[in-house]
């Protein structure tokens, strides 16, 4: 999905990809991350899926076989374009007291701290992959929590926009209402927090658990964006994923 909004035959039309990893420290309680079945060479994977991207496809694959799962090594394998910007900084609270008056400042300023350095690594980037562990921010988890950091909060990502970012948030679809409701609540939040940029759509992946992804677009990249992703559902992705567009259509 990144590639086919970043990438053009045209060179001149690429646009510059950067990758925030909202990182956490790795966890041993929940499965997490252990669902890697599709990478094994059976004919309906190959079919479903190698298919769709065999770069990318037999880059993870190779991953998984040499045992190293480090998102660091995502970027060393060169699975996106050679030019993208990754922030690789743990989002975490660790050490950090959550007890006593000055302890949700300590975390707040932490937070922020890490939001900025966020932002200046990506400065020279023109579409920002915002990836949280859990998805946009949720009103019964406050940021300075302790699964705060598996959250982007709205404000978080109004900067980028305010600098002619665009953006691609990854958000995953909860069990409160269906998937549809969801969106639909995410897109009027979008209108709301980010002082009305409504050039937003989505494109909800289905395999397993359903998940979505929210692009943001700068007015500079509504129309570049917007033209990527029609022609990504039309391409052997479209058995994936569905695009969800309430302002162009």
């Amino acid at each position: 999905l990144l590639k086919a909004l970043c990438q053009s035959k045209d060179e001149e039309l690429n646009l510059r990809l950067g990758v925030v990893w909202y990182l956490v420290p790795d966890e041993d309680h929940n499965e997490d991350g252990m669902y890697v079945k599709y990478l094994e060479p059976t004919f309906k994977n190959i079919n479903q899926f190698r298919n769709c991207d065999r770069d990318l496809y037999d880059a993870l694959a190779e991953i998984i076989q040499n045992k190293q799962r480090n998102v660091s090594n995502i970027r060393k394998s060169n699975i996106f374009p050679i030019n993208t910007v990754f922030y690789e900084d743990f989002l975490t609270f660790d050490g950090i007291s959550s007890n006593g008056v000055n302890a949700r400042k300590n975390r707040m300023d932490h937070r922020m701290r890490w939001v900025n350095k966020a932002l200046i690594s990506a400065g020279d980037c023109d579409l920002i992959f915002v990836d949280p562990d859990n998805g946009l921010e949720t009103k019964s988890t406050e940021r300075h929590h302790k699964r705060g950091p598996k959250y982007v909060y709205y404000d978080e990502l109004l900067p980028y926009l305010q600098r002619g970012k665009s953006l691609v948030i990854y958000h995953h679809i909860s069990r409160q209402g269906s998937a549809e409701e969801q969106i639909d609540a995410r897109f009027s939040q979008i209108n709301e927090c980010l002082e009305g940029y409504d050039c937003a759509f989505a494109l909800r992946y289905h395999r397993g658990t359903s998940r979505v992804f929210f692009v943001i677009a700068s007015e500079n990249h509504r129309n570049i964006l917007i033209d990527r992703a029609k022609g990504f559902v039309r391409g052997p992705w479209s058995q994936h994923f569905t695009l969800i567009d309430l302002n162009y259509f």
